[in-house]
């Protein structure tokens, strides 16, 4: 219920020019948002309707129901700030179109506080059929993850710092859980075989990353950036993207081996949802950085 609160009262900063295309409407008329209440989670659905998954006491849902009655407004402006990040800064919604369209276009979005940051959230993004809102939806299918601030719409380094440090974390919870659900003998022979390889990619990212954010401005898009500056940056996001590649291709064997064996299959989907983070950060910095940045240089306009 903080986070609920914490997005209404927010002073969110003003949206630039944006016309969204056919899909992107859709995705946002079909725009879900997730919060939790102490032991219970609740969606908040289209035209300020919600369900509820768990048992809330009544103090709670009463203030859920004044929140949504009190502040229309600033929800529907949260729900546009979203459309705007993912479109612009992410590709996230690009990279699961497929399977955004195939559920009616139903996008749900978690909101999870960032604490160093107070004005940052971390976001999941999820998808499941109009069907299965209400009786499957622990089996909604990840989408991935991305990080966005409430105030402001340009990212510095294009996000790079959420997405090196998230690419940490990450790691380190799927090793424990890989820990936690894989017999012994087949954790070792998964952490000698894909793990340690994988956590030294992860580490070159680190060492790489560090060098875009001590060395290039902040606003790679900003009037006066030397174009040297420019092609710097594109080889540098370029350099981290073939890593990831690589990152991502270790984890696609290692969901494979985990396949193999019912011994690893209750361990298996955690591979699969860093592996989907992996892909989108691919993605997103194909199209949306080293996109940008090679037309800014080449001065090419639609």
């Amino acid at each position: 219920m903080k986070n609920l609160e914490k997005t209404l009262n927010a002073d969110l900063g003003d949206i630039p020019p944006f016309r969204m295309d056919n899909f992107q409407h859709e995705i946002l008329d079909n725009l879900h948002l997730e919060f939790f209440f102490q032991e219970a989670r609740f969606l908040i659905a289209p035209r300020l309707n919600y369900l509820l998954y768990g048992t809330a006491n009544p103090e709670e849902e009463t203030r859920l129901q004044n929140l949504l009655l009190e502040k229309p407004e600033q929800l529907e402006r949260i729900k546009e700030f979203l459309i705007y990040n993912l479109s612009l800064y992410s590709a996230l919604l690009e990279t699961n179109s497929y399977y955004l369209a195939l559920n009616q276009h139903l996008l749900i979005i978690r909101f999870i506080a960032v604490a160093e940051n107070p004005d940052h959230f971390e976001i999941k993004a999820y998808t499941t059929s109009k069907n299965d809102l209400q009786n499957n939806y622990k089996d909604k299918l990840y989408l991935g993850r991305d990080f966005f601030s409430l105030q402001k719409t340009r990212r510095p380094h294009f996000g790079f710092r959420f997405i090196r440090d998230s690419i940490q974390e990450q790691l380190q919870k799927m090793k424990l859980r890989l820990h936690e659900f894989c017999p012994e003998d087949l954790f070792k022979t998964v952490e000698q075989d894909y793990l340690q390889e994988v956590e030294e990619l992860v580490g070159e990212i680190y060492m790489s990353g560090n060098q875009i954010l001590d060395s290039l401005p902040e606003d790679l898009g900003a009037q006066g950036v030397p174009t040297d500056t420019l092609i710097e940056a594109n080889m540098l996001f370029r350099d981290i993207k073939h890593t990831l590649i690589e990152i991502e291709e270790s984890l696609r064997e290692l969901e494979n081996r985990l396949f193999e064996g019912e011994e690893g299959r209750r361990a298996v989907r955690y591979v699969t949802k860093f592996k989907k983070d992996i892909t989108n950060n691919v993605n997103y910095i194909t199209f949306k950085v080293n996109g940008r940045i090679s037309d800014h240089v080449n001065g090419i306009r639609v």
